[in-house]
């Protein structure tokens, strides 16, 4: 028998994980507060992007692992398609940090092409560019099949682990490791904390430095024709100037919302009334054809860390507990490779992936 490694949490970050450390061979259990596929967190919704265009090149070059290795070996073991290829488009004004992205595309080669203004009207006339601003067409784009992804590695992960439903886990035992939950104690050796929202009820020391928020999103429908709107990016002067959007996708109206850090949150409050003043806003000054109507909102979460890097890593003081904190609103396309990570650290105490390596005190608990 291999391992046993108990996973908490089964969002795209717990189901990746116990889909790798079961690949491996490793004795697997997820625990899930609610049911696989939830809405309570952050991994549901029909639909994320993918896209290679980051500001930061160990994101860039962690995305060509993600997009090369991860999300073809987890389509190939779930038999469907997954990423359903897009043009992307990434915009802002040229003389602030959308800058970064150029910068970092152009350093590690990333098959994105900057356009001038010109060009970028041409190429994508649903938005409204002026001359001072930069654009990036990002030739890797794809719109994730979300629920697609959160289904098919349930029922993987199903056939090959052990899957705890409805199960509360009240504390993690470092001394272990075990997992304390209202079905009893599962000792293990090793645990993989991915519980989201609620990780800092389960590793206190987290609390501060994660931060819950709650997310507004939209789905619209404009007037004109939708077909061939990439997925994109506006980035302007102000850390909270941007949103970011997908093309209708297995549901009505294009989706698009701000990414906002907003304040932080109790994910287990009532779920106050939606707010989609900005975002209705950003739509009528940055894109060409008129709003017709909001057709839908949804709420989802994220979990904020310092400078939006994830974390990755043993708990400090807690030998054999390891956290999952993909998040800060970028996790999702992303979780194939989480998991791996955190399988391969789980078991081997290291990754096989060089870009984690060479910058591994990025993820270190904060």
């Amino acid at each position: 028998m291999g391992a046993r490694v108990v996973v908490v949490g089964g969002g795209i970050a717990g189901l990746s994980a116990a889909w790798w450390l079961a690949r491996r061979g490793a004795s697997v259990t997820l625990v899930e507060r609610f049911t696989l596929g939830h809405d309570r967190g952050s991994s549901h919704g029909r639909s994320r992007i993918t896209r290679s265009a980051y500001a930061d090149a160990l994101y860039v070059r962690l995305m060509a692992v993600a997009h090369g290795e991860q999300w073809p070996a987890l389509e190939a073991d779930l038999g469907r398609l997954l990423l359903h290829r897009r043009d992307g488009c990434f915009f802002g004004w040229a003389d602030g940090p959308f800058a970064d992205y150029v910068r970092a595309v152009r350093d590690v080669g990333a098959d994105v092409v900057p356009l001038d203004a010109r060009e970028a009207r041409l190429r994508f006339p649903w938005f409204a560019f002026t001359d001072a601003m930069g654009v990036l067409w990002d030739r890797t784009s794809a719109v994730v099949a979300a629920a697609d992804t959160i289904e098919g590695l349930a029922g993987w992960v199903r056939r090959h682990a052990t899957v705890l439903e409805g199960c509360r886990v009240h504390a993690i035992d470092p001394g272990g490791p075990a997992v304390v939950t209202d079905r009893g104690r599962l000792d293990a050796d090793r645990v993989i904390v991915t519980a989201g929202a609620w990780v800092a009820g389960l590793l206190p020391a987290l609390a501060e430095p994660l931060v819950p928020v709650r997310q507004t999103v939209v789905y619209a429908e404009m007037d004109g024709d939708h077909a061939g709107l990439p997925v994109w990016i506006w980035k302007g002067h102000d850390d909270e100037d941007l949103y970011y959007g997908l093309p209708e996708f297995q549901r009505p109206g294009i989706k698009l919302a701000r990414h906002a850090m907003g304040p932080r949150i109790d994910p287990d409050a009532p779920i106050d009334p939606a707010d989609t003043g900005d975002v209705v806003t950003f739509l009528r000054e940055r894109f060409t054809a008129p709003l017709r109507r909001v057709v839908a909102t949804e709420r989802c979460l994220y979990t904020v860390a310092p400078r939006e890097d994830f974390v990755i890593d043993e708990v400090p003081g807690s030998p054999g507990v390891i956290v999952g904190s993909a998040c800060s609103g970028h996790g999702f396309k992303l979780g194939p490779l989480t998991g791996r990570l955190l399988a391969e650290i789980a078991l081997d105490g290291r990754t096989s992936v060089a870009p984690f390596e060479a910058d591994r005190d990025r993820f270190r608990c904060p």
